[in-house]
């Protein structure tokens, strides 16, 4: 025995068509065209009357009053459902699909767009700019390696005392627990100097990270400890961490979302 559809999609003009032939499902054929649809289970195709053209017109004020509209551009779905659930999940999906089907085709748009833009222009439009931007970064990231002393996992094992064979345990250990932060420089990593004194991690340092870790990348959090400081007056981070209340407020300030 055939299992009697709950869900019947029709157009327009053949719900009109349909309501005037008692809200019998249709049966679509090849040959329809608008106000010519055949109705299931019968042979002929079938005309809309003038109740059915009423119901047209109504239907297509319904969707859009204000601006000229036709009936065949609409689709209409008839859900008969027990379960509420089902009929209310049908709605939702059915009021989100255009706007979900207009944001899936206006992204493939931009991208056959892009596409052929490279094709026109095989450098991005900001090619200079971000060239200006990376010669200022590796300038400023020269300046500070001048500057600023860094040491080696070897070296930051061997000041704090430690004699295990895997010298690289100590700073993993510490910049897991968020103590210290590294730079990386010429394919080795590489641990700023003036976060340790007398061979372990000044205890500012971690007070800054919990606020600014999840924001800067290393060089950043660099840049951040060796640059002049509004909140600090003008001074450098780096050369007043024991000001540890003045430094911690400072990033604080830092990692508050800018608003506006």
């Amino acid at each position: 025995m055939e299992k009697q559809r709950s869900v019947y999609v029709f157009n327009g003009d053949e719900f009109a068509l349909a309501l005037q032939a008692g809200l019998e499902p249709i049966e679509k054929t090849a040959r329809n065209t608008p106000g010519r649809v055949r109705i299931a289970g019968k042979g002929k195709p079938a005309k809309l009357g003038a109740i059915g053209k009423r119901i047209q017109k109504a239907i297509a004020k319904t969707m859009a009053p204000t601006k000229k509209a036709s009936s065949s551009d609409m689709v209409i779905a008839v859900l008969k459902h027990e379960n509420p659930l089902v009929r209310k999940t049908v709605r939702d999906i059915m009021e989100r699909v255009p706007s979900i089907v207009e944001a899936r085709q206006r992204q493939l748009s931009d991208e056959k767009i892009d596409a052929l833009v490279s094709v026109y222009m095989p450098s991005p439009p900001d090619t200079d700019a971000t060239q200006l931007l990376l010669d200022s970064n590796a300038r400023a990231r020269a300046r500070f390696l001048e500057a600023w002393p860094c040491l080696t996992s070897k070296q930051v094992s061997e000041a704090a005392g430690h004699g295990s064979k895997n010298q690289s345990m100590t700073t993993s250990r510490w910049k897991g627990s968020g103590k210290i932060f590294s730079i990386r420089y010429n394919g080795a990593e590489w641990f700023p100097a003036f976060q340790f004194q007398d061979g372990q991690p000044h205890p500012t340092v971690a007070r800054v990270l919990q606020h600014l870790s999840e924001r800067k990348s290393g060089w950043q959090m660099a840049f951040w400890f060796t640059s002049p400081n509004g909140w600090l007056n003008g001074r450098k981070p780096a050369e007043c961490l024991d000001d540890v209340e003045a430094i911690g407020g400072a990033a604080a300030e830092e990692a508050e979302p800018i608003i506006g």
